[in-house]
């Protein structure tokens, strides 16, 4: 009977204990519907949430980061503004602008714009980019010479680069942003790093045959450089920090490529493959090659150079890829022209240029390939469709020279 009992009383506690998970379970369930609830009427409120836009990242050589939310469609009033969502960080110095760079009405959802976590545009003219521009203090983050940052966004992100900065690492590979001022980062993952001072430190080799220069640049010290000649060649120095990105700038009549790097902890004298580690060599001409890679801790790097043979072929690569960059070159002149960035006054006049929008949105372009389409030219007829060719030319010409951009207050 005892036994019995017992049992009973441990089945009516689970039964008690399942009706209590139940009862947690549906109180937490209803707090973040609430709370999600309010968010979405509280956005509702606000005005509608603006999904079509491009976001604008302008870094350099400082810690703040200035942002651009660029609306490039789309025409509202102020009983229905618009609202867009500001990035996490702290921020500050809002303003709101066209294309001309004439402010627009604006508002934020907190009593003032640090605190808040929204922009309400207040008003948009159809015809005209929408710029809501901020500050995102301390963003950027520098350590040992070399500035880093973590962008991770579910959506795209152009990363503009200051003028004085001619290389980045996206990811630890290495990008020249010399004639290009930024990257589209798509799905944005990415890690952004570039060097505050990009002055190369000169380190003298000693060989059987005389002695050369190898450059290098780091975000760290590194020690104890040698030159083992022989068989192969294998350039030798020690690394200390955990996480260190190097460039070596490398003499090819000194030391072949392509390169092979190893890293290994101390005394370990022996190169085996599980020791290879991830090289980039970019920025080869006829005297020098540049190569870049990352250590994770203290031990030796060894770089070991290529036979002429390997070397010869190498040449013959970079012979073929420069060959086909001058054709692609040529296909992409014949494609058109490079576009401003969005939400510029050149953009604008560019988009002007090409075509307007009629009152139904359909875009009307300046282009002869419809009439040519019509029917064929006849032989008899080519000079008269020449000198028509010609004369509408002059006609567009002097009407787009006429044209005056009208703007409303």
């Amino acid at each position: 009977m005892t036994v019995l009992m017992k049992m009973q009383r441990c089945s009516k506690f689970q039964s008690k204990s399942k009706t209590l998970e139940k009862k947690i379970l549906l109180i937490i369930f209803s707090f973040v519907l609430v709370s999600i609830s309010s968010q979405v009427y509280a956005q509702e409120e606000l005005g509608v949430m603006i999904e079509q836009q491009t976001i604008i990242f302008e870094v350099g050589k400082y810690s703040n980061t200035h942002v651009k939310h660029v609306i490039e469609t789309g025409a509202w009033g102020t009983d229905r503004p618009r609202i867009i969502e500001i990035l996490p960080g702290m921020h500050s110095n809002l303003m709101v602008v066209d294309e001309d760079g004439d402010r627009l009405n604006f508002s934020h959802d907190g009593e003032t714009f640090e605190e808040s976590k929204f922009i309400i545009l207040n008003q948009k003219l159809g015809n005209y980019d929408l710029v809501a521009e901020y500050d995102l203090d301390n963003y950027m983050e520098k350590e040992n010479g070399l500035w880093k940052k973590k962008l991770s966004f579910d959506f795209d992100v152009l990363v503009m680069f200051d003028g004085d900065i001619e290389l980045i690492f996206a990811n630890s590979r290495p990008i020249d942003v010399t004639d290009a001022r930024g990257i589209n980062c798509i799905g944005c993952n990415l890690t952004i790093e570039y060097f505050d001072d990009k002055k190369l430190i000169t380190k003298e080799i000693s060989t059987s045959e005389g002695k050369f220069e190898i450059q290098f640049l780091s975000n760290n010290e590194i020690s104890e450089m040698g030159f083992i000649e022989g068989g192969a060649q294998v350039l030798n120095f020690s690394v200390e920090d955990k996480d260190q990105l190097h460039i070596l700038k490398i003499p090819i009549e000194n030391f072949l490529n392509p390169y092979e790097v190893y890293f290994t902890v101390e005394d370990d004298i022996s190169l085996d493959q599980i020791d290879k580690i991830r090289k980039t060599e970019f920025s080869q001409d006829e005297t020098h090659v540049s190569i870049s890679f990352r250590t994770v801790g203290e031990g030796t790097i060894s770089i070991v150079g290529a036979t002429p043979e390997e070397h010869q072929k190498r040449l013959e690569q970079i012979e073929n890829m420069k060959a086909n960059e001058v054709k692609n070159e040529k296909v992409e002149e014949k494609k058109g022209i490079a576009l401003p960035i969005p939400g510029t006054k050149a953009a604008s006049e560019l988009s002007s240029e090409f075509g307007q929008m009629n009152e139904g949105g359909k875009e009307n372009t300046l282009s002869f390939a419809d009439e040519l389409e019509k029917g064929q030219i006849q032989n008899s007829d080519n000079s008269m469709t020449i000198v028509g060719i010609i004369v509408g030319l002059i006609i567009v010409g002097i009407i787009s020279g006429v044209i005056f951009k009208l703007k409303k207050n």
